[in-house]
């Protein structure tokens, strides 16, 4: 007996060492992302450093593709190939195809993500099927920022209505000041332009599966009349519009906007740090943008920062460390990439506009994406950005295209989707 029990710890010992020399071999996880603005990437090279540091056998290979263009035709390939990424940048439901391929992991009993507490919307945007399959970092939103000294030198109010929002842009017209810079080249500008107004009345209304009925059929955007609201108020906005509004990239704008070259920005939270980035004594404002004169504005929330773990990759037992680790850094990625947390966690590093954006959430009163029922999957996205991109040149090259043609555009375009699948 005594023979047999040293041989087990024998063998045992030889286990462990082995598992240990297998575990100080080295470790290559490849992120595919869709970050485009520099803050981003510096924080996640500093998430990445940190867990190297802790874990030196591991290293990262970081891989970006413009999410409007190249991202899921290469992740695509990517997956079909022998060399597939260990981590994957995404909102679940906008991949129906990954989760029900097996290319995601099911992270529903997560304890990590369940200790965040988090509201339902926030859990509905990382989610399919019922079914949690992505670690939500922080969230994003959107509204107009502007440069508060030419508001200040030209006695400049923030406007609460959208009288007093179409009358201030042709105020800082009269004053030979751009009123925006836009960056339309990107398409997810024409994207974020409608959605204040779309998805604070669709929920007002009760239409919270608005967006799976539209891409069913069961809806019709020409039906819709906060559709048409939606981009009557777009078109408002870009009446004044400089001639590079269509071939702007985000960066290009930003360039534009942070040199003093527009009093303000319809822009995203995402892109908050690549502003103080390009100058750090840019004293930006923010406000939500009235979409009627009843002063109607509520906070769009969804989660921008969404990562799944393929657990179809090498080392996935890795992947899922480095992500929960990422969840325990998350002040740490919010102070470098200045994104709120979808948990509320500030810091004093964090600038009192991202903050103040962390505590509008927190208290509720919000237009949630996550409380849509199903959001549009990638093949929608992509049609829906081309329709309201070509609205939106129209509007401001004189095209012509009225509100009624974009909707039955739009139309057309989600039953050519249907059609192919």
């Amino acid at each position: 007996m005594k023979k047999l029990l040293s041989l087990l710890l024998a063998v045992a010992m030889l286990l462990s060492l082995t598992s240990l020399a297998f575990a100080e071999d080295e470790i290559t996880i490849t992120v595919f992302h869709y970050m485009a603005q520099d803050a981003k990437q510096a924080g996640l090279d500093a998430i990445e450093a940190s867990y190297s540091e802790l874990h030196p056998n591991v290293k990262f290979k970081n891989v970006y593709y413009n999410q409007g263009t190249d991202y899921f035709p290469q992740l695509s390939t990517a997956l079909s190939s022998g060399e597939q990424p260990n981590v994957i940048m995404g909102n679940p439901g906008l991949y129906p195809d990954l989760v029900e391929e097996g290319y995601v992991m099911d992270l529903t009993d997560n304890e990590m993500i369940k200790a965040m507490n988090l509201p339902a919307g926030d859990l509905g945007d990382v989610s399919a099927n019922g079914r949690i399959y992505g670690f939500p970092i922080d969230f994003k939103t959107w509204g107009i920022f502007y440069n508060t000294k030419i508001f200040a030198d030209n006695g400049l109010e923030v406007p609460t209505t959208l009288t007093q929002l179409n009358e201030l842009q042709d105020k800082l017209t009269a004053l030979k000041i751009d009123p925006y810079v836009h960056s339309f080249n990107d398409a997810v500008y024409g994207d974020i332009e409608w959605r204040n107004t779309f998805w604070t009345r669709a929920l007002a209304a009760g239409d919270n599966d608005i967006f799976e009925r539209l891409m069913s059929g069961d809806a019709k955007w020409v039906d819709l009349p906060y559709a048409a609201e939606a981009l009557n108020n777009i078109a408002l906005r870009v009446k004044n519009a400089r001639p590079d509004a269509m071939s702007n990239t985000q960066d290009m704008a930003l360039e534009v906007f942070c040199s003093g070259g527009a009093a303000m920005r319809y822009d995203g939270s995402w892109n908050i740090g690549s502003m103080l980035n390009k100058k750090p004594e840019f004293e930006i404002g923010y406000f939500l943008v009235p979409i009627d004169d009843a002063g109607s504005a509520k906070l769009n929330v969804q989660v921008d920062q969404s990562f799944m773990v393929n657990p179809q990759a090498d080392h996935a037992d890795v992947a899922l460390d480095f992500m929960e680790f990422w969840l325990s850094q998350g002040v740490a990625w919010s102070e470098i990439s200045q994104m709120p947390l979808n948990t509320g966690v500030v810091s004093d590093k964090l600038l009192p506009m991202v903050r103040t954006l962390a505590e509008i959430k927190k208290s509720g009163d919000i237009a949630h994406y996550g409380n849509f029922t199903k959001p549009f999957t990638s093949a929608y996205t992509t049609a829906l950005r081309t329709e309201l991109t070509s609205y939106v040149e129209s509007c401001i090259t004189g095209g012509g295209m009225t509100v009624e043609q974009a909707l039955a555009n739009l139309d057309n375009a989600f039953a050519d989707v249907r059609a192919l699948n």
